[in-house]
């Protein structure tokens, strides 16, 4: 092809962008430089140059790739994509074109080649401001710069300031910090979150001011009722002049209440309080002053104020997860969550009235990230409504609605939807905090939670004449309306952490009203997550709603939530469950650790018939920009997840899925999970749960409670192996590592404990990536902290000591730690928790099937290489003990050689062991 048909081909894919809704110019000329197609997004604008190759060979691949870079070298745009058509693309073919591309947002970046239609490369381009102005950077130096505003208040001005917004101070109790409201609490951190929302209001302040001059209001807001004329000065001080002000506080104070005159109660009442906190000295002055500062600093910062740096910001200054556990959604995971739980045929989205019909809800809505998500992702869906004024109003009015138990998350959901329309009236915004602690009648009250009874009590706005607080009996958000969809990061926090910010009398009437509210429904209470499920399913509609959730990974595979995955599998098809097999972004929220996954359920009428499988996605990388989110949900929504290397897919039966077997989230490889349901089938070996074989216990929890280490022996003298240390821990022989005594006052129970003693043992906790046992044998019969002892139920010693021998081998080979991992409690992948449930369901050889020849065989290999050193998991395929081990397990029972060692090999690779990501076998 011609380069002037390359031309052409540019012209021609500008007119399709400017169709969905993109302001897409063709061959822009600048000085010394040509953009095949520039693109305007955003105000402030951003300018995106897509450079284009007819052509998807790798010179074409690099042509496209040097002349994006060479935009952004030239200082032209702000970001640049390369893109290449392919061959023989024409006029009629290029609409429908499947195209390649990758961006570039700095030179010398990594490619990342995707691929996909024209409707999907303007969702991508659409989320290119989110991954400029370094959100993270900008995160943390405003995080800085309130933590220095801070600093210049005093103690008193800290508590006054958090106590307006009804923030709860800090102290530390029992070696745990826990949230009060006690005049002798740190309130330096409660004081940053108040400043938060004086820095957000400013920034929404700063959004406004070239809208307002034209938007002076016909009545006065501020006056109840809608028929009162308003009379005052307009517009209001910008707020750049407002921070110059000689007095800066008054200066936003009064700008701020002229703009509640037009609206923005949620966002402008609340900072007003604060404002009005303190006395406005020399030091409260100066903090609002910087903080100001700061957020209009951040505003010019960053291209635009898009929802995914402000959750950032929020994210980073927030830090309540350790009492109420929200841990905030990453706005790439919220992309991802809404993209498939959005499908396009959800209603006829070229109807506005449609589209303002939907109702999509989030129970625990914290900052609105999730709710933001939605809406982008109905602008992807429908590009036409995004300029249209009326569906940004209905949006916020109708379509969207957030509850929340925390004040600041609440006014930032309220700042984040703001963002959506800055022009729309907020009156009607569904974004409500619902009261969650004991009221003055002793009555104590879940939150949103209370919707599983009657309503939840909503709590008012802070204002400047009532700071703290009221319960708002009359507030509209009393009532819910029936949801299409159910969209949710929803707490979870343990039942010792849990409400920490309250006394222990406060406490304990919030944990009754949990039991209560509770019963008879599929919640565990050891922790609260599972509620909002149960609510979710509540208030969603009848008739194909979705629920929409990101959950901890322990809900696809611990016991104590089988209850809530058969519940949830009963009434819906779980469409997908999506996990991150990335060890460097295991979660989908902001700020933990702990492993999660994304879980989209459609509500499913049983007249359709049986319902369809349930595709469990496994990635390889977790995305990081909403950009790269859109593209994987496309690949996982067409089908072609490990066709383009994103990770595994494996399709559950709806069977399994409603027996609540979800333990395809375990591993990436699908090939180990095929042989893990073999081998808990019995269809690789005869196998028992070790329960039927063996008694188990006691657990370390227990022992730690009633003996001491000591360096000495006791007069009893018990030993015990009580740590699991890799450097002390290497072979399947082990030697006590420490003497115990039995605690003072504590000698019957520590009698009865040392009575379960054993030679076998367990690990309660292993972490994979430098764990070499799994299963050891001491030379005299222990106990352990990190251990649990095993003891085969065999009358005759000698019997008793091959049975021992065998499993330790077992449990050592490839297909016992397959055994191990297959079924884990999953709540950090590499560094998994073995409770004494799990081990009693441990699958076994059946050595009552296979006969003593197969315990001799392995019990000999025991005797030969129980002193020998094993390598860590992640170099288990190089370890000669762990292939001899595999060898005799081969001949012992009759396993495949080949098989086994396949299982060896991937079980090296699974990034959950190598605590790496996944690099595919050359």
């Amino acid at each position: 092809m011609t380069t002037e048909h390359e031309h052409t081909l540019n012209v021609w894919f500008a007119e399709i962008l400017q169709g969905l809704g993109l302001d897409a110019s063709p061959e822009v000329i600048y000085p010394g430089n040509r953009i095949d197609v520039e693109v305007r997004i955003g105000q402030p604008e951003v300018k995106v140059a897509l450079e284009a190759e007819h052509g998807k060979s790798r010179a074409k691949q690099r042509e496209a790739i040097k002349d994006a870079d060479s935009r952004l070298k030239a200082n032209l745009v702000d970001c640049s994509v390369a893109i290449c058509y392919p061959a023989n693309t024409t006029h009629d073919t290029l609409p429908n074109a499947t195209l390649e591309w990758t961006v570039r947002a700095g030179i010398g970046v990594a490619e990342n080649w995707q691929s996909g239609s024209i409707d999907q490369l303007v969702a991508v381009i659409r989320r290119l401001p989110d991954q400029l102005g370094e959100p993270d950077a900008v995160a943390k130096t405003l995080s800085d710069r309130l933590d220095n505003a801070v600093r210049s208040l005093s103690d008193s001005q800290m508590r006054m300031l958090a106590q307006a917004l009804d923030l709860p101070g800090w102290v530390r109790r029992s070696g745990k910090v826990k949230a009060s409201s006690a005049p002798s609490a740190n309130w330096d951190r409660a004081a940053k979150r108040a400043l938060l929302v004086v820095a957000t209001a400013v920034m929404f302040h700063s959004r406004l001011d070239s809208h307002l001059p034209g938007l002076r209001p016909e009545y006065d807001n501020r006056i109840p009722g809608d028929d009162t004329p308003f009379t005052g000065d307009w517009p209001p001080a910008m707020a750049h002049d407002c921070v110059r002000d000689e007095a800066p506080i008054d200066a936003f104070y009064n700008a701020w209440d002229l703009i509640l005159a037009l609206d923005y109660k949620p966002i402008f009442e609340t900072a007003r309080a604060a404002l009005r906190s303190c006395p406005p000295d020399h030091n409260f002055a100066n903090a609002i002053e910087q903080t100001a500062e700061a957020a209009l600093r951040t505003t010019q910062r960053i291209a635009s104020l898009r929802h995914d740096l402000l959750g950032r910001i929020f994210h980073t200054v927030l830090d309540s997860a350790r009492y109420d556990g929200s841990y905030y959604t990453s706005t790439a995971a919220a992309t991802l969550l809404a993209t498939l739980a959005i499908r396009p045929t959800m209603c006829e989205w070229k109807e506005s009235d449609a589209v303002k019909s939907l109702r999509i809800t989030d129970p625990a809505c914290g900052t609105g990230t999730l709710l933001m998500a939605a809406a982008e992702r109905i602008y992807d869906i429908a590009p036409q409504l995004r300029d249209d004024e009326e569906t940004g109003r209905a949006l916020i009015e109708n379509v969207l609605s957030g509850y929340d138990v925390n004040l600041t998350a609440t006014h930032m959901a309220a700042t984040t939807l703001g963002l959506l329309s800055p022009t729309t009236r907020f009156q009607n915004m569904k974004i409500g905090r619902a009261f969650l602690g004991v009221d003055g009648a002793g009555d104590a009250y879940l939150g949103s939670l209370e919707f599983l009874d009657s309503q939840p009590r909503m709590m008012s706005w802070p204002n400047a004449a009532q700071p703290v607080s009221q319960i708002d009996s009359g507030d509209p958000m009393r009532s819910v309306d029936p949801a299409d969809l159910v969209i949710m990061n929803p707490p979870f926090t343990r039942n010792s952490l849990r409400h920490d910010q309250f006394s222990g009398a406060q406490e304990r009437k919030i944990k009754a009203r949990e039991k209560s509210l509770f019963a008879n429904k599929p919640v565990h209470l050891s922790s609260n997550g599972n509620a909002f499920l149960v609510l979710a399913d509540y208030i969603r509609k009848a008739e194909g709603a979705t629920v929409a959730a990101v959950l901890p990974l322990v809900t696809a595979t611990n016991a104590s939530a089988l209850d809530m995955r058969r519940f949830l599998a009963r009434d819906y098809h779980i469409e997908y469950i999506v996990t991150s097999h990335d060890p460097e972004r295991i979660n989908f929220s902001e700020n933990t650790n702990i492993g999660e996954i994304l879980i989209i359920c459609r509500h499913w009428n049983p007249n359709r018939g049986q319902k369809p499988p349930t595709q469990i996605v496994n990635l390889t990388h977790n995305p990081a920009m909403p950009a790269d989110a859109i593209a994987i949900a496309t690949d996982i929504m067409i089908g072609r997840v490990e066709s383009q290397g994103r990770g595994t897919l494996h399709v559950v039966s709806r069977q399994e899925i409603q027996e609540g077997d979800w333990g395809a989230v375990q591993f990436l490889s699908s090939y180990l999970r095929r042989r893990f349901v073999m081998l808990s089938h019995g269809k690789l070996l005869p196998v028992k749960p070790l329960r039927e074989i063996a008694d188990i216990g006691p657990d370390g929890r227990g022992l730690r409670g009633a003996f001491n280490r000591s360096p000495v022996p006791g007069t009893d003298g018990m030993t015990a192996l009580w740590d699991h240390k890799t450097d002390f821990t290497q072979s399947m022989s082990a030697s006590p590592d420490t003497h115990v005594v039995p605690k003072s006052g504590k000698e019957e129970s520590a009698k009865r404990l040392w009575e379960q003693r054993g030679t076998m043992l367990l690990p309660t906790r292993i972490f994979l990536p430098t764990v070499r046992v799994v299963s050891v044998r001491l030379n005299s019969p222990g106990i352990g902290s990190a251990w649990v002892p095993c003891k085969p139920r065999v009358s005759e010693h000698e019997k008793r000591i091959e049975i021992e021998k065998a499993l330790c081998v077992y449990l050592n080979s490839s297909i016992g730690v397959l055994a191990v991992l297959g079924d884990r409690s999953n709540r950090k992948p590499t560094y998994p928790n073995i409770s004494i449930d799990d081990m009693h369901k441990l699958f076994v050889p059946d050595f009552d099937t296979l006969g003593d020849e197969a315990i001799n065989v392995l019990a000999s290999a025991y005797d030969e290489h129980a002193e020998k050193v094993l390598l860590p998991l992640p170099q288990m395929d190089d370890c000669d003990v762990r292939r001899a081990l595999d060898a005799a397990l081969s001949a012992a029972l009759s396993i495949d050689p080949e098989d086994v060692a396949t299982i060896r090999r991937q079980l090296a690779a699974e990034p959950s062991v190598t605590g790496n990501r996944y690099r595919a076998l050359v």
